[in-house]
């Protein structure tokens, strides 16, 4: 457990559990704790007991992003003194910081043992990345879906464009950035996103059977299957998407917005990020 309990591991026989804890901010993760969460995956993979990896989230929810005001502050776009314009970071330094963030959506892809995301309530942002690129997905039926962060100014400029093309198709791939429309465990599961959604009260149990059925494997089965699997998806350049996406994200929180254009960052500063994110959703949704 890290030192604001914002992640908690658990070990049981050959299951680890990862679970996001910050229940009252819907498992919203600050950059920390995204790094907490890799450093923790990767002790799972170098533990030989374990042989399956959960990841799941306390609470309401699974993940609902990332923490705003985290990456607000981290971005150079809180105001300055006195409600004044901020002085951003360097480009170099925000590339860095980027590519970091990069690498650890990789670490999920390329984790070298299987991964199952439980998802229940929210899961958008940084918490669809995590279920589109880990190996197996369980959601409850009223889990909701989206890619509302590309409301924000992304637009389709995203982490790991190849492998949503791959697991969407290209055109409905294109529809869910650029529309960031909401959707429910079992459209999830029609679109490829989740294996499985089933009713949020056997959520855990379905999950754990997976787990245990998944762990009856070898170990060297299950690292060596994870390998090829790994190989072939950086065949279809999964690799390479990752440095793309820390270059785009870099460009992409360096925006200039024109005056009718709907500006978070000026929103939120003027009223507020609840109300900011309230006028996004106004603005996309018919």
């Amino acid at each position: 457990m890290n030192d604001d309990n914002a992640l908690i591991v658990e070990k049981d026989g050959p299951v680890a559990r990862l679970i996001m804890n910050r229940p009252d901010k819907h498992n919203a993760l600050r950059f920390d704790d995204l790094d907490r969460l890799v450093t923790a995956l990767h002790d799972a993979e170098d533990d030989d007991d374990i042989k399956v990896i959960v990841l799941r989230g306390n609470g309401p929810s699974f993940c609902a992003g990332h923490d705003y005001d985290d990456a607000m502050r981290s971005y150079g776009l809180e105001p300055g003194p006195g409600g004044g314009k901020p002085r951003r970071p360097s480009v170099r330094s925000r590339l860095l910081r980027d590519r970091k963030l990069g690498a650890n959506y990789m670490a999920f892809q390329n984790s070298a043992k299987p991964v199952i995301a439980q998802v229940h309530g929210h899961c958008t942002g940084v918490g669809m990345y995590l279920v589109e690129l880990v190996d197996l997905a369980i959601a409850a039926d009223g889990a909701r879906f989206s890619h509302a962060e590309q409301r924000l100014g992304l637009a389709g400029n995203t982490w790991h464009m190849s492998s949503q093309i791959l697991l969407y198709g290209a055109k409905k791939a294109r529809e869910l950035m650029l529309l960031g429309n909401t959707f429910d465990g079992p459209e999830a599961q029609r679109l490829g996103l989740i294996n499985l959604s089933v009713p949020a009260e056997a959520l855990e149990q379905t999950v754990e059977d997976w787990a245990r059925r998944i762990s009856r494997h070898a170990r060297d089965a299950l690292v060596t299957g994870k390998a090829m699997h790994q190989m072939a998806l950086e065949s279809l350049g999964a690799a390479e998407q990752f440095a793309r996406g820390y270059v785009g994200h870099t460009l992409g929180t360096s925006l200039r917005f024109e005056p009718d254009e709907f500006n978070f960052v000026r929103e939120r500063a003027h009223e507020g990020t609840a109300t900011a994110f309230k006028q996004r959703d106004e603005r996309f949704d018919d």
